[in-house]
């Protein structure tokens, strides 16, 4: 395909998933759910045939077929020669960049894709009303032509209580690939509480070895000849066996360097920018709701903050009236906002601010902060903790969920991005939203908690039930009460004190037989 064409093919349809919105707010029922989630498939399938024919002609690297004329070649051209080298350099400069843009684009309109495609898997839970066979997360994808297996069509939609999905982000996602457009549309608050998302989205795990380097020293006709040699990196390789059966018993390793690779978190740059773009859109959109309620409880004097905004407005209005030059038009601003304030008796003859406002202007400075940077943050990391919790390992390693490219355990160094939630804005959530969240101090152990039960029940053969062993750690390490973790993850508490139980077993002899065998073993 001509790479003009196929450019235009990318543009055209990526404007129209742009013109075509999923109102995700008018999903009712199974027939309005399916259009959405299968509309969402389509285009993601599509992207992906787009993603791959561009990688394959090079978009990926536009820029390495540009050549650039070497000095000594230069010298031997004439002016003229020059000149259309340069005007060609340029030509295909701008085809490069519109390679690089395009293929941008659409990796973007797929990270949103997949994670649009997660949340409404973990909201959704299509049932079969004849044979009652229940369709959840990744099976949803199976219920095809709007029928089930047995050849039904009288399926029923439930919200999944246990999932981890927000469905008002998905308006936010840049599903047309506009991500630059997105992220300039961002109130400076909202390009803060951005930055700091994606920074902890990025935060890396400690290196992990995966390649090495080596020079083996081998022989070869009767001469000592030096090789470089590349090799994966993998667990409880004797590297010299294998270099000596590669080369003969002769061969020597003269250096060896490691080749560490630090996954990220969330280890995909579009899905980073995707979701922490949402998450901001969809948190602001909640402040915007809250905020007056919240301020009504905290301010002490609205009537002089109301008369100080008014006056702030009328000096911004007259600037603005007056001249066009920015330090000319801040002092006459600040010389007209004192006058109407000293009218107001909002301040003395010295200019000292009256401290009830001056008090109330701090705290509505600090409530803002915490609600359009905090919260996207807490949020966020919330619903990751909630979905470390409510998942096994298998699942995490194997679908893509609604935080595509997720790492299916942290480290050390990553679980630092837990471990500091605001407890004034996290409490704010929870009086003021419907938002199912309580603070926890030890978010950080709580999540190190659950990748040590994974740990311990590796090859044991034992079934647990993942929401609920989530809310036996917050009952354990987080200091919850059984009721509080269970309400959390929408589970029964019989069932958390049934996993608890069990939990409680891990390592210990349940028979006189079993006992004996481990003193045995002890001595």
């Amino acid at each position: 395909m001509n790479e003009s064409v196929l450019i235009a093919r990318a543009e055209r349809f990526l404007e129209g998933i742009k013109r075509q919105r999923v109102e995700v707010d008018k999903i009712k029922d199974f027939e309005s759910f399916i259009v959405v989630y299968h509309y969402l498939k389509e285009n993601l399938d599509e992207l992906y045939d787009l993603r791959d024919t561009m990688e394959i002609k090079g978009y990926k690297a536009p820029y390495s077929s540009l050549i650039r004329p070497s000095r000594s070649l230069g010298a031997e051209l004439k002016a003229d020669e020059i000149h259309d080298v340069s005007r060609q350099t340029s030509f295909f400069r701008m085809k490069a960049a519109a390679k690089k843009n395009i293929l941008d684009r659409v990796k973007s309109s797929i990270a949103s894709h997949k994670i649009a495609i997660g949340h409404l898997e973990e909201y959704a839970t299509i049932r079969c009303n004849v044979c009652k066979k229940m369709f959840k997360r990744h099976e949803i994808e199976f219920v095809e032509d709007k029928e089930c297996s047995c050849g039904a069509r009288d399926l029923i939609l439930e919200e999944n209580k246990q999932g981890v999905y927000r469905l008002d982000i998905i308006r936010y996602l840049p599903l047309s690939g506009e991500y630059m457009l997105r992220m300039s549309d961002l109130s400076p608050l909202g390009r803060d509480a951005f930055r700091n998302i994606v920074r902890i989205l990025k935060h890396e795990k400690r290196g992990i070895v995966k390649t090495l380097s080596l020079v083996v020293k081998v022989l070869e006709d009767g001469r000592w000849i030096r090789k470089r040699v590349t090799m994966d990196a993998e667990d409880d390789l004797n590297y010299e066996r294998e270099i000596r059966k590669k080369y003969g018993s002769d061969a020597r390793i003269e250096f060896l360097q490691f080749h560490r690779k630090k996954p990220a978190i969330i280890n995909d740059r579009q899905v980073q920018t995707a979701l922490s773009i949402a998450y901001v859109k969809s948190a602001g959109e909640i402040a915007e709701r809250i905020i007056d309620d919240v301020l009504d409880r905290v301010l002490k004097n609205e009537e002089k903050l109301k008369a100080y905004d008014n006056a702030l407005k009328t000096a911004n209005e007259t600037a603005d009236s007056i001249t066009v030059d920015i330090e000319d038009k801040e002092d006459i601003k600040e010389e007209k906002l004192n006058e109407i304030l000293k009218e107001k008796n909002l301040i003395n003859i010295d200019g000292t601010i009256d401290n009830e406002l001056e008090n109330d202007l701090q705290l509505r400075k600090k409530i803002q902060k915490k609600l359009y940077i905090e919260m996207p943050r807490i949020l966020i990391l919330w619903d990751i903790t909630k979905y470390y919790l409510t998942t096994s390992y298998d699942r995490r390693n194997k679908y893509s969920g609604p935080f595509p490219n997720l790492r299916p355990n942290l480290d050390s160094n990553q679980l630092k991005g837990f471990e500091d939630f605001d407890k004034q804005t996290t409490l704010i959530l929870k009086d003021c939203t419907d938002e199912k969240i309580e603070y926890i101090e030890n978010i950080k152990e709580i999540i190190a908690k659950k990748f040590e039960i994974e740990n311990k029940i590796k090859g044991l053969h034992v079934k647990l039930n993942p929401p609920s062993v989530g809310a036996v750690i917050l009952n354990d390490t987080g200091n919850l009460p059984i009721e509080t973790a269970s309400y959390l993850f929408s589970v029964n508490p019989s069932l958390v004190k049934k996993e608890k139980e069990k939990i409680e077993t891990f390592g210990k002899a349940s028979s006189v037989k079993a006992k004996k065998f481990l003193e045995m073993i002890k001595k």
